[in-house]
């Protein structure tokens, strides 16, 4: 009976944990898919409106990373409130820290639209795109609000365990931009500023949208006496002490995919294209297991919470187990039909014979890579934010990035080479976390968190008595 009581608990660990990465996976694969739309539709105008949305698009994707750090903050301070049932303290931290990060946005927004000229000028000095480029940017900034409501409504959607809204909210998103875009830029004929306001109009509706869902959600519907006005500094404090480190591994990858991108081109075009078909088809491999971070910080939070360590480790140890599942049949994949999948983006014969040993490669270290995903959501649910920052930075910097330095310029050694300093980078990354994870006692933290609450109480009962 034991056993049997044990397996149905695990089956709904499971079942629980499925619930949470299921939306998240499908919310990735829509976002992918409305992604190769959106870029078709803009495609087919001129190669200068082309290159001036790219343009924009290097600016409002690193601030988009800035967001997306504030999301994952933000959850790490909401996730252990929601566990302990306070709600009203949810609501009041979430409201502080959305004054403030629009407050943020707004003044990106004003040095967007006052010194975009200069900023865009980093990137290119041709007049007619740095034009197109700037009525471009003046009309995307609009919804760059909306957009940072989208991230924050996400992060408390999450962080209570509710993944489903945010994905139907990025199926409407998504949609709206491929509708509005098609009949702005092609029926209307408005080219490229059509493809602007249709960028506008689907993030005001994803933040509207996102808004309202919120006020109606039962566990929250009843809390009140709470405000806008910044009436508590703690929950900035702690989402922006959680967010700073990991917009800087953001940068780090950011920086670093700068870096290999010119290393790889030493070996030729042909090399760099290789690679960067071969990462597109990679990353359709890494949508199976996009949901396990939000999931693994989500479970940490709630059982740390409730303070039920048995719990916290079969929420860990079934996250890890699902995630090497999927990501084996996917490494079993990439190796046995790289070829296979290199065909469906590409057909000449050099590129598809680059792309095929870099997959091979990738594939044969899928699951230490992907694992990682769980690991660093644990760490996120503890609200450990910097010991990832620094790991990422350790296989970044001391791995990836010197070595495939040397391996180009010094040593001359052949392509494969750098396909395997990557794989070493993410091995190195997955055994210092897997050490960090044994060294400090994570999956035993709420028994050892307990253990010291009772020597503190124990010592400031000897203090009163001996008083």
């Amino acid at each position: 009976m034991e056993n049997t009581a044990e397996a149905l608990d695990r089956k709904a660990i499971r079942k629980e944990i499925l619930v949470l990465i299921i939306p998240i996976i499908l919310e990735g694969i829509f976002g992918y898919l409305a992604g190769i739309v959106t870029s078709a539709l803009v495609g087919r105008l001129s190669p200068l409106a082309i290159s001036s949305q790219s343009v924009v698009f290097r600016i409002t994707d690193l601030l988009a990373v800035l967001w997306g750090s504030i999301r994952i903050g933000a959850m790490v301070y909401f996730v252990k409130l929601y566990g302990e049932g306070k709600y009203k303290e949810i609501i009041q931290g979430f409201k502080n820290i959305c004054t403030v990060t629009l407050g943020i946005g707004a003044v990106c927004i004003a040095v967007m639209v006052f010194f975009g000229r200069p900023i865009l000028s980093f990137f290119t000095t041709d007049p007619e795109i740095l034009s197109f480029a700037q009525t471009y940017m003046n009309i995307v900034v609009i919804g760059m609000p909306f957009f940072i409501m989208m991230k924050m409504n996400a992060s408390l959607f999450y962080s209570v365990g509710d993944t489903k809204t945010p994905m139907y909210i990025q199926v409407l998103v998504n949609i709206i931009n491929i509708a509005f875009g098609y009949v702005f830029i092609f029926v209307m004929q408005w080219d490229l500023v059509g493809a602007g306001w249709a960028t506008v109009l689907s993030q005001v509706t994803g933040g509207v949208v996102g808004l309202v869902f919120l006020v109606r959600k039962p566990v929250f519907k009843k809390v009140t006496g709470t405000s806008w006005a910044i009436k508590d500094k703690e929950p900035i404090k702690v989402t922006f002490q959680k967010a700073i480190p990991i917009a800087l591994e953001s940068g780090f990858w950011q920086m670093s995919a700068i870096v290999l991108t010119k290393i790889i081109l030493c070996y030729g075009r042909d090399a760099y294209a290789g690679y960067a078909l071969a990462s597109s088809v990679e990353t359709l491999t890494e949508l199976p297991v996009i949901g396990f971070t939000v999931a693994a910080t989500t479970l940490a939070g709630k059982a740390l919470g409730s303070k039920n360590g048995p719990l916290f480790r079969e929420y860990y140890r079934q996250q890890m187990w699902m995630n090497s599942i999927i990501s084996g049949i996917g490494s079993v994949l990439m190796i046995l039909l790289p070829g296979a999948f290199m065909s469906i983006v590409t057909d000449n014969p050099d590129l598809i014979k680059i792309g095929t040993v870099y997959l091979m490669c990738m594939g044969s270290i899928l699951i230490p890579q992907n694992v990682q995903r769980t690991q660093k959501g644990m760490l996120y649910g503890l609200g450990d934010t910097k010991v990832p920052m620094y790991i990422s930075g350790t296989g970044i910097w001391i791995v990836r990035v010197p070595l495939a330095a040397l391996a180009a310029y010094v040593f001359h050694w052949p392509l494969i080479s750098i396909w395997l300093i990557i794989c070493a980078d993410q091995v190195v990354r997955y055994l210092l976390t897997h050490f960090y994870i044994k060294h400090i006692r994570a999956l035993y933290c709420v028994e050892d968190a307990q253990e010291k609450e009772g020597k503190a109480a124990e010592g400031a009962e000897l203090n009163t008595a001996e008083a």
